[in-house]
């Protein structure tokens, strides 16, 4: 055998080595996948949808099997009792959580209780100009009243209180206006301040009608004048127009005209 043939033998047997280390390797590593992969462990997802502060029971939640290698108990949640939960207190949504969901600690919380000093009241707040579907449980809003004219003053519409959180959203009900007709309305409750709840229990009850407006999710910024009455639009109306005119006479001025 020349020197060339015993080069071209000991590559061979380089590669063959070679070729059993990898197989080896791979073979072993994926053993450790498949017995990692044959552990289970148990976790919670959700049965069905649940909104923002909607309670989550027993009933919401299923029991669901992820390998163990997937798996961190500091993370999910195998057990609602898992979560420290006040007596008297029940589990509700952080956020709006769709069905199939698989629980993870900070998607559910206790359910937000009053305060030292808070009061929980509730008004009715007509269901298509006060509520249309956007305010839901810890939205925060702003609410205004309008007053009809009163010992010869004006109409005015009023915000009533500013950027306050919504406890909860009752359900659709049917209740009779003045003028007989009937009217879709939502029981909505608010946790406030014995003053602020004061104020809303007066707008309730002498205000023509009240409407919650939905404050951004970035904050609310400058709420601007508390109130407007009849005297006060009127300007307002006369300021625009008066701006309006301006422009017009203004962009007229720019313009050139054809000779």
């Amino acid at each position: 055998m020349n020197p060339r043939q015993r080069r071209g033998v000991l590559l061979m047997v380089v590669a063959a080595i070679g070729a059993v280390a990898v197989f080896a390797s791979v073979f072993t590593y994926i053993s450790n996948q498949q017995q990692q992969l044959g552990q289970f462990s148990t976790v919670l997802r959700l049965a069905e949808d649940v909104e923002a502060y909607q309670p989550i029971g027993r009933d919401s939640v299923q029991t669901y099997e992820v390998p163990s290698a997937y798996f961190d108990p500091e993370v999910f949640i195998t057990d609602l009792e898992q979560i420290d939960t006040p007596e008297g207190q029940e589990l509700v949504a952080s956020t709006h959580l769709e069905q199939g969901a698989i629980l993870q600690r900070g998607m559910i919380q206790p359910q937000p209780t009053l305060t030292a000093g808070e009061r929980e009241i509730a008004i009715m707040v007509n269901a298509e100009t006060g509520v249309a579907g956007k305010v839901r449980r810890g939205s925060i809003v702003d609410i205004y009243g309008t007053f009809q004219p009163r010992d010869h003053g004006e109409a005015c519409a009023t915000r009533i209180l500013t950027e306050v959180e919504v406890l909860d959203i009752g359900e659709l009900r049917s209740q009779e206006s003045e003028g007989g007709g009937v009217a879709g309305v939502v029981p909505v409750t608010f946790r406030l301040s014995p003053d602020s709840a004061l104020q809303l229990a007066y707008a309730e009850e002498f205000s023509t009608k009240l409407r919650l407006a939905l404050v951004s999710a970035a904050g609310g910024g400058d709420a601007g004048e508390p109130q407007v009455c009849s005297g006060d639009f009127a300007e307002l109306i006369e300021e625009r127009d008066e701006a309006q005119d301006t422009d017009q006479q203004t962009d007229e001025r720019r313009t050139p005209h054809g000779g």
